[in-house]
C-alpha cells in the first residue's frame, strides 16, 4: 500500500470509529457501515453506538443480529456473524494476532465464524481461527481460544464447557431504537 493509501485508509478508520460510531443515529452509522465500510448485511441488523472496526470489507452479518454498545470487531482476517445473533457490549472479536512462535512474531489472520441463534455476553473475547456453532452461549467475560460447538454454553478463561442449550430457537433478535 502506498503511502498516501495508507494515510487515506487510516483518515477512513478514524471517521469511522471515532465520529461515525459516535453518532446519535443508528440508521446514519448503519448506513455508513454498509455504504462506506462495505459490511454485507441482512435486514433488522442494528449497531449501537460505538463500534469499532479494523477494517472494510470482511464483515458479513446475518439478519436481525445484534451488535452492542462499544464492541470492536477486528474483520482482518474475516468475520462472518449469522442470523439472530445477539453480541452483548464491549465484546471483541478478532481475527489477526502475531505468531509468537516465529523470530519474526510476524501477523497472522484468520476468520471467526459466529453460527446462528449465538450469544455472546459481555466482555467476552473470541480469538483468530474461532467457529462458534449455531445456538452456542459465550458467558460474560468469557475468553473463547477454541472452537464452540452447537449448543454448548462456555464460561472463564480460557472458556471451557459448562453446558448444553435445550431450548428451541424461535425467536429473533430484532432491535428498532433510532438513538443508541
Amino acid at each position: 500500500m502506498s503511502h498516501w493509501a495508507a494515510v487515506r485508509f487510516d483518515a477512513l478508520l478514524y471517521i469511522c470509529n471515532i465520529v461515525v460510531a459516535n453518532l446519535p443515529s443508528a440508521r446514519l452509522r448503519k448506513l455508513f457501515y454498509q455504504r462506506v465500510m462495505q459490511v454485507e448485511m441482512g435486514p433488522g441488523v442494528f449497531f449501537h453506538s460505538g463500534l469499532w472496526l479494523d477494517c472494510r470489507r470482511q464483515l458479513v452479518i446475518g439478519e436481525n443480529s445484534v451488535i452492542n454498545q462499544r464492541c470492536r470487531l477486528d474483520a482482518r482476517g474475516f468475520i462472518t456473524i449469522g442470523k439472530n445473533v445477539s453480541i452483548s457490549p464491549e465484546v471483541h472479536i478478532i481475527t489477526a494476532d502475531h505468531d509468537i512462535s516465529t523470530d519474526d512474531i510476524g501477523g497472522r489472520e484468520r476468520p471467526v465464524t459466529i453460527g446462528d441463534f449465538v450469544f455472546i455476553g459481555s466482555r467476552a473475547m473470541v480469538l483468530p481461527g474461532v467457529d462458534i456453532g449455531e445456538g452456542a452461549v459465550v458467558a460474560a467475560g468469557a475468553v473463547v481460544t477454541k472452537s464452540v460447538g452447537p449448543r454448548e454454553i462456555v464460561a472463564g478463561i480460557p472458556a471451557r464447557k459448562i453446558g448444553m442449550r435445550t431450548a428451541k430457537f424461535a425467536y429473533n433478535t430484532k432491535v428498532v431504537r433510532h438513538f443508541f
